[in-house]
């Protein structure tokens, strides 16, 4: 939706294409979607793809994550040839699968072997890459590695964090610290990082935490909660399983530290920076914290832990040391304004998009790697996807 946002002030009209059946034009959950914003479902395999692709006549086109490039960039570059072809990428699943994989998880990513990145799904997802004229990510992590293990450098790729607008980049919370009482753990429950560092956390960490603080209590929020989880919904052992959040003021109103367990994953984590717009502090992993800022920035509104004893103390003291915690919930704040404020990042973001419009006409992007992928791709999928079409007939 920043993007949309981004486009529609730039004075596109937008389009967002989806391949999944809608029931309706609202099936799309709670987004209210803003005037200029059409929604155009485009089931793969059908010949009128292209005739659509085709009427729109887009000056830009954005893919979001390379499996969308995958299964429309056949349509997109024959019948969008002058369009300006960029892919957000999310996160990188080339990260995210090949830690999956990790049985050790988080804790041996110091001591990766070489060519650790280098899957199927690196093939995959670097040929997208190079075959958009140009991509964005969201973590600096992700920047670095592409640059550094993939060749693939700035003339492809840029760091461009997630961007808020004014006023909800901060919403300073009106409870004191002596007001808040209790943590809070948010996310989606069939994203396999945040099952895994619950169930970390509830197994693990919390018994050590309710050593120290008999009385502590955690909120769970999160769409989809298993069995498991709602078996989990204890008062007395401090644990209450909430289920979905209408609002982000009901998690973060009242809630004095966030804790972010996550043991793997990739790209940068929502549950962090929502917490930081409200000034609440974060106790997470190394893989929490990785990409969020630039890779030269050493202030983190939080504290890192990557054991599970360590892990609670750092909840203990965030929890009770109210200096510690002021300090980390102005730095929350104030890295919210520096780093995700749409001020920062959308002047520049514009300008950037326009000199890639002047380049896409000048006829020096997509460059002939991006071309000869492009030839390829479209060589071997052609025949392939007319016998799909015959056959969905």
């Amino acid at each position: 939706m920043q993007w949309v946002h981004l486009f529609l002030s730039m004075g596109y009209l937008v389009t967002l294409i989806s391949p999944s059946k809608l029931k309706s034009d609202q099936d799309w959950g709670t987004l209210q979607l803003p005037e200029g914003v059409d929604i155009l479902p485009m089931p793969l395999n059908r010949e009128s793809v292209s005739e659509d692709l085709k009427r729109l006549n887009p000056e830009i086109v954005m893919f979001d994550r390379f499996i969308l490039e995958e299964q429309f960039g056949p349509h997109v570059y024959p019948s969008c040839p002058d369009a300006l072809i960029l892919m957000e990428t999310q996160d990188l699943h080339l990260v995210r699968r090949a830690r999956d994989e990790l049985k050790d998880r988080y804790l041996t990513l110091e001591q990766l072997p070489s060519g650790f990145y280098q899957t199927e799904t690196a093939l995959r997802e670097t040929s997208s890459l190079i075959r958009v004229d140009f991509s964005f990510v969201v973590s600096s992590f992700e920047e670095k590695l592409l640059r550094e293990e993939f060749e693939i450098g700035s003339k492809k790729v840029k760091w461009v964090p997630f961007f808020y607008e004014r006023p909800i980049v901060v919403k300073v919370s009106r409870l004191s610290f002596s007001e808040k009482n209790h943590f809070c753990w948010i996310g989606n429950f069939r994203h396999e990082p945040n099952m895994d560092g619950l169930r970390w956390f509830r197994n693990e960490i919390w018994p050590l935490i309710r050593k120290q603080l008999p009385n502590a209590k955690i909120e769970v929020y999160g769409a989809y909660p298993p069995e498991e989880v709602m078996s989990w919904n204890n008062v007395k052992n401090g644990i209450e399983v909430k289920g979905s959040a209408l609002t982000l003021d009901e998690v973060f109103e009242s809630a004095r530290v966030n804790v972010a367990p996550l043991r793997f994953g990739a790209g940068v984590k929502g549950k962090i920076m929502e917490g930081f717009r409200y000034g609440v502090p974060v106790v997470t992993t190394k893989v929490g914290i990785e990409g969020l800022f630039s890779l030269e920035e050493q202030k983190f509104p939080g504290i890192e832990a990557n054991l599970a004893q360590t892990f609670a103390d750092a909840c203990v003291k965030l929890h009770e040391d109210e200096q510690v915690w002021k300090t980390n919930s102005l730095l929350a704040l104030e890295k919210m304004m520096q780093v995700f404020a749409a001020s920062s990042h959308v002047p520049e973001l514009k300008t950037f998009i326009q000199e890639l419009l002047k380049k896409k006409k000048s006829q020096t992007i997509p460059d002939w790697m991006s071309r000869l992928l492009r030839f390829e791709g479209n060589q071997s999928r052609y025949y392939f996807a007319k016998w799909i079409e015959a056959k969905e007939k």
